[in-house]
């Protein structure tokens, strides 16, 4: 007899379930995906935008960074580099302090021994050309148009710039 009466419930429920409009059912569609999403970013800090600052005179002498490789320049931030991108590593000045980043040497080889990626323990970033951008080269040096990206552990953009870069020995 239980049997028969569970039998019958579920019977109830599942015609319950058909009788759902088309718009009810795309509503509980919406919620149970919502659900899923919420659960997926559960655990991760909201995005962190970074401003990087240039790298002067002082921080490449006491950080003894000189080494051939390449400067970025974003557009519209002066004259300063604020990533300098070298065989062995990358380099950034993220809140007053450099921050050094490894080369990814199986990325893309640029001029004067610099790579297209480069990772720190906090962030990753990408140094690329701009493919219609301006492009010269002058004896050891090369200048063109780029682009760097920065993204945080969870893959998400913390910057982007497009500007000039310069590779040369430094």
């Amino acid at each position: 007899m239980r049997g028969i009466v569970a039998g019958a419930a579920v019977l109830v429920l599942l015609a319950a379930c058909s009788s759902q409009t088309p718009a009810e059912k795309a509503a509980e569609d919406a919620r149970a995906v919502a659900q899923v999403e919420a659960a997926q970013r559960n655990g991760q800090p909201p995005v962190k935008p970074i401003d990087p600052q240039p790298i002067m005179f002082f921080d490449i002498r006491d950080g003894k960074l000189t080494g051939t490789g390449c400067n970025f320049v974003a557009d519209g931030g002066g004259m300063g580099a604020i990533l300098l991108a070298q065989g062995e590593r990358g380099v950034m000045k993220l809140d007053g302090k450099l921050v050094i980043f490894a080369s990814d040497k199986g990325s893309t080889q640029l001029p004067q021994g610099a790579w297209s990626r480069y990772s720190s323990k906090e962030y990753a970033l990408t140094l690329t050309r701009i493919d219609d951008g301006k492009a010269v080269k002058n004896g050891l040096v090369d200048l063109f148009s780029g682009q760097v990206v920065v993204t945080d552990p969870f893959d998400r953009v913390v910057y982007k710039a497009r500007g000039n870069v310069q590779c040369k020995p430094m």
